[in-house]
């Protein structure tokens, strides 16, 4: 059997379309989490007017309510944690007291607006709960994620409504009481940011913290992308970013795993270059850097239109929770879709073998800040490696190309990272891009960072090691400075000693036979025509969204046979 049709399979899948992989397993849950272990064993789950409990993983499930339905109707946006001095914390909104009263023309949130966020507690693994506590006041649109950090603090992610233009601010609630009492840090306020309707603003994030006790934070917007932003105590936060990950304007969930990794459950458009299937494939993404660059996106859940008139507006997998309830174990829920599944995280860490939106080519592209792509005024859809796929796949060649480029790497620290980061993916193909870091003299130094010898070594044992692992690198070089770009540490024009690096690269390439991606002849080429390389830039080093387009396009030129021969090894699969 190929897929796993969840037709008529458990009352509580809405849709006929949703398709599950071999290696998934239905799970016999009605409501859609969040869950957690307590410490007799049973599971707890939240829903309805009260909790769940499960005493046999999940098979079956006693109810019992917790709230005077009068008064209080939990909505299904929630969050819930059980802290590790055994605390069970239950974050809501109340439904019985919602008043939408929204009007954009009118500055957005109009006076009465509301939907406030309650708290309840119980400190003997949910046989007794407190009162529910009041904490926000206003309009929360949503709560989906709370932890508790290695000093003890619970952070809870909420959101507010506010005027002129309506939009939302994230709200990050704070309890060092085991969530008796809490208080808000100042809103993260994305400006008029999206602007469309009651849903502007940045809303609905996932936290995590790293392994340096840092925070990192994800929130939803219409641009394409999460936005991403980091705090050392989850009051202040600062850095605030777009993040390489793209996303079809709907929440993710993003937490660590026993393994140590991260994980983060969320939408992407099928097609980004056409924005369609915003929430009808779900994805999931491991990372072993804390974020800092996640694996190749994979297809875990489709939820389209059957044949014959389904309700689209019910064909979509969205609003996920995950819960570990073993190492390694992993149930993914939805709150819009309807999705129960269970997966084995050892499946999904690797390449999947029978991939849910079709089988393709995977081209990983391996760098420093310009490979990565993203920054103020260069969107994730913008760079040279969105811009390859999109033309890739309009000249009818299924490619999937991923970026996992860091800003300020050289090429000794690729070397460091090319097993866990570009290697466990397996990948078909990677290009390697290094050298404008490589090259570059601080101030108070007379050498390059990297000197060219020592650079060619680790150029030469990249390759030899992508070899082993039967992927097909690519060369490429940087592209050039800009004619603004300041002076390196001995006062010199740094494409002087870039191109020295680059020449290393030309020469790696011929002598092991590799394909080789020429940016910096290009863009000399250009620059020798009348071309100003600044214009192609955000700051006369790294490339602006025309400049990515151009890197896009040569690389195009040598990528486009390299996979139509794979293809055609992999008997010429069609796209989706």
């Amino acid at each position: 059997m190929k897929h796993l049709l969840l037709l008529l399979l458990w009352p509580l899948v809405l849709s006929a379309g949703i398709v599950l992989p071999e290696n998934a397993r239905l799970l016999p849950v009605e409501h859609h989490g969040p869950f957690v272990r307590l410490g007799d064993g049973a599971i707890l789950g939240v829903g309805g007017q009260g909790i769940q409990l499960s005493r046999d993983e999940g098979r079956s499930w006693e109810k019992r309510d917790l709230f005077n339905p009068t008064e209080f109707k939990p909505r299904g946006e929630r969050a819930l944690l059980r802290t590790r001095e055994g605390v069970v914390v239950y974050a809501f909104l109340n439904d019985a007291e919602r008043a939408f009263k929204w009007d954009q023309s009118r500055g957005g949130p109009q006076e009465g607006c509301r939907l406030p966020v309650y708290v309840v507690r119980s400190e003997d693994d949910g046989r007794t709960w407190s009162a529910p506590a009041l904490i926000q006041e206003g309009w929360c649109g949503a709560v989906r994620n709370m932890i508790q950090l290695r000093n003890g603090r619970l952070i809870l992610v909420s959101q507010d409504a506010v005027r002129d233009p309506g939009r939302h601010v994230t709200i990050i609630h704070c309890s060092d009481d085991q969530g008796r009492t809490w208080r808000a840090g100042k809103g993260i306020d994305l400006g008029a940011y999206g602007g469309y309707g009651d849903h502007g603003g940045g809303i609905e994030g996932t936290v995590v913290e790293k392994k340096d006790g840092t925070l990192l934070l994800l929130l939803r917007t219409p641009q394409g992308c999460f936005q991403e932003l980091n705090s050392r105590d989850g009051e202040t936060w600062t850095g605030s970013r777009a993040s390489t990950v793209e996303a079809s304007d709907a929440p993710a969930m993003m937490m660590r795993l026993a393994s140590g990794r991260l994980v983060l459950v969320w939408n992407r458009y099928a097609d980004p270059a056409a924005k369609t299937g915003r929430r009808n494939e779900l994805s999931i993404a491991f990372s072993t850097n804390d974020g800092l660059t996640w694996s190749v996106p994979q297809v875990i859940a489709t939820n389209y239109p059957t044949e014959g008139g389904a309700d689209a507006r019910r064909s979509v997998l969205s609003y996920p929770y995950v819960f570990e309830p073993a190492p390694g174990q992993l149930w993914i829920t939805t709150m819009q879709g309807g999705l129960r599944m269970a997966l084995t995280e050892a499946d999904w860490v690797r390449r999947a073998e029978k991939p849910l939106d079709g089988e393709r080519v995977r081209l990983i592209t391996l760098g420093d800040s310009i490979t990565r792509g993203v920054r103020s005024g260069v969107k994730p859809g913008q760079t040279f490696s969105a811009q390859l796929q999109a033309g890739l796949r309009r000249s009818g060649l299924p490619v999937q190309v991923h970026s996992v480029g860091i800003s300020g790497e050289r090429s000794d620290q690729a070397l460091r990272r090319l097993e866990s980061e570009v290697i466990a993916q397996r990948p078909d193909f990677v290009t390697i891009m290094y050298g404008t870091n490589d090259s570059w003299i601080d101030p108070g130094k007379t050498e390059c960072r990297i000197g060219v010898e020592k650079y060619e070594a680790n150029l030469r044992e990249i390759i030899h090691r992508l070899r082993a692992a039967h992927c097909q690198p690519i060369l490429m070089t940087e592209p050039m400075f800009g004619e603004e770009r300041k002076k390196n540490g001995l006062g010199e024009e740094p494409n002087v000693r870039l191109a020295g690096h680059m020449e290393a690269v030309r020469k790696v390439a011929r002598e092991l036979d590799v394909p080789l991606v020429d940016h910096f002849a290009d863009w000399d080429s250009a620059q020798r025509q009348g071309q100003r390389l600044q214009a192609w830039t955000t700051d006369g080093t790294h490339p602006n969204a025309t400049g990515h387009a151009r890197m896009a396009g040569v690389i195009g030129e040598v990528v486009r046979p390299l996979v139509g021969e794979q293809l055609r090894r992999m008997g010429s699969p069609g796209t989706k």
